[in-house]
C-alpha cells in the first residue's frame, strides 16, 4: 500500500515517478481482486469498487495538480492528452459505480475501465515518466516528490472524509440503522 503522512518519515525523500508507478500497481491489483469476484459477491464489489474509486481520484488529483505542470515541459502533447484520458476515466469510473454489482453489464465496466486505465499507465510508464525523469533531472525530481506526497496526503484524507460522509448519508446506512 502507499505509503502515507502516518507511516513515513516527514523529510523522507521521494521518487515521483516510483511513487505514481506504485499507485499504478495498486491499482492494478484492486482489477484483480474485482474480477475475481462472482457476481454474487455484491458487497465485496461495492468495496472493492470504492476502494479503486479512492485509490484512481486520488492519483488523478495528484498527477493534474503537481505532476503534470512540471511534466509539461518534458512533453505538452503527452501532458494534455493524459489530462483529457483522466477524464474519460473518471466518466467510465461513474458509470460503474452507478451500476450495482449484481447488474449484467457491471462487469463489462470493470473490463472497459481497467483497458483505459492499462493504455494510460503504460504510455506514461514506457513514455512520457521516461522524458519527464530525463527533463527534470534527479533534483528536480526529489523536489517533485516532496510536493507530490504532500498533495497525496491532502487529497486522501479529503476523499476519504467525502466517503464516510457519504457513507453516513447512504440508503444503505438507513435500511440497516
Amino acid at each position: 500500500m502507499t505509503q502515507t503522512k502516518k507511516n513515513r518519515e516527514p523529510e523522507q525523500k521521494l521518487n515521483p515517478i516510483d511513487f505514481l508507478e506504485a499507485q499504478h500497481r495498486e491499482v492494478e491489483e484492486l482489477f484483480e481482486e474485482l474480477e475475481d469476484t462472482s457476481s454474487r459477491a455484491t458487497k465485496t464489489r461495492r468495496q472493492l469498487v470504492g476502494k479503486l474509486a479512492i485509490a484512481i481520484e486520488a492519483h488523478a488529483q495528484i498527477e493534474e495538480k503537481v505532476f503534470y505542470p512540471e511534466g509539461r515541459q518534458a512533453d505538452e502533447e503527452m501532458t494534455l492528452e493524459a489530462y483529457e484520458e483522466h477524464n474519460t476515466v473518471r466518466y467510465a469510473l461513474g458509470r460503474l459505480k452507478e451500476t450495482e454489482p449484481a447488474d449484467k453489464t457491471f462487469m463489462a465496466r470493470v473490463v472497459v475501465l481497467k483497458e483505459f486505465i492499462e493504455h494510460h499507465v503504460e504510455e506514461e510508464e514506457q513514455e512520457y515518466f521516461p522524458k519527464v525523469r530525463k527533463t527534470l533531472g534527479k533534483q528536480g525530481l526529489m523536489e517533485l516528490g516532496v510536493s507530490l506526497q504532500k498533495a497525496y496526503d491532502e487529497v486522501i484524507e479529503n476523499l476519504e472524509n467525502e466517503g464516510t460522509e457519504s457513507a453516513k448519508r447512504s440508503p444503505e446506512t438507513e435500511l440497516y440503522a
